[in-house]
């Protein structure tokens, strides 16, 4: 049951997109049960990897493809918390088919695999909740990232006057910037436990090795820059291009680090 929930669970995130795309695209608000099946199946997610944990005895991300589930169900949580935090709700498409995409990557290696495997090692804390953290904060900028592009399209648009031409409102730039601004500062508040407590891991000895020092070297550079695109959205909104760059590398840095840096370092905590 465990295993058919994050297998099945991009099918619903898939569903959810359509319908806040769909909406859009009309010029309408989400329709309702689009955004109550996004949150029942956020919920869902984190019940199902709740129970993975607790079988295994270990952090329900302990393989490559457990982690591409954690890191869709963090993007999608994110999600319904700007949502409901901001009552922006336009943009629920994009966030909600980037989360069915990853959780769909994530289906072929759970199914090969299985889940529900229990470890024979005692769990290490300390570096699970530095894993963890890291995976929320990846999932924090890989979402700004998101609003960052969205931002710069519609500004591009909006400059060439290609808006005042079309006959739907054009898209709002203070929503993006809301959202955008509120998502860099998560990801400042998200990465760093996750430093702190990689620090103290690399410190302790256990895991010293090159894969891990790339890992924080590249968080670390990840959390300036999401912490100065947030500042720039923040007291400098007329730099929204700006910012929106900031956290565009910021992101190309995350997904370089989740795709290539994260392996190798979930590897030597098994």
């Amino acid at each position: 049951m465990i295993e058919a929930i994050l297998l099945l669970v991009c099918a619903p995130y898939a569903a959810v997109a359509v319908g806040y795309l769909e909406a859009r695209r009309r010029g309408e608000r989400p329709p309702t049960w689009a955004r109550w099946v996004g949150l029942a199946t956020v919920s869902l997610h984190l019940v199902a990897m709740i129970a993975v944990g607790r079988v295994t005895g270990r952090s329900p991300f302990q393989t490559e493809d457990q982690a591409l589930s954690f890191l869709a169900f963090a993007v999608a949580a994110l999600y319904v918390v700007l949502e409901r935090t901001s009552g922006v709700a336009t943009y629920g498409g994009g966030f909600h088919l980037l989360t069915a995409v990853l959780a769909a990557a994530s289906v072929p290696g759970l199914a090969r695999a299985g889940t529900l495997v229990r470890s024979a090692r005692e769990p290490d804390v300390q570096f699970s909740l530095h894993v963890g953290f890291a995976l929320l904060g990846t999932a924090a900028v890989v979402s700004g990232g998101l609003l960052a592009v969205g931002y710069l399209g519609a500004y591009r648009r909006m400059k060439a006057l290609d808006v005042a031409l079309e006959a739907t409102p054009g898209p709002s730039l203070s929503g993006l910037q809301r959202l955008a601004r509120d998502t860099s500062f998560a990801g400042v508040a998200l990465l760093a436990p996750a430093l702190g407590l990689g620090w103290a891991v690399l410190a302790r000895g256990d895991h010293r090795d090159a894969w891990t020092a790339a890992e924080l070297a590249l968080a670390s550079v990840e959390w300036a820059l999401v912490l100065v695109a947030g500042l720039v959205w923040w007291r400098r909104p007329m730099r929204g291009a700006s910012a929106a760059w900031l956290n565009v590398v910021a992101t190309v840095l995350a997904v370089l680090a989740f795709a290539i840096v994260h392996p190798h370092v979930a590897a030597g905590g098994r």
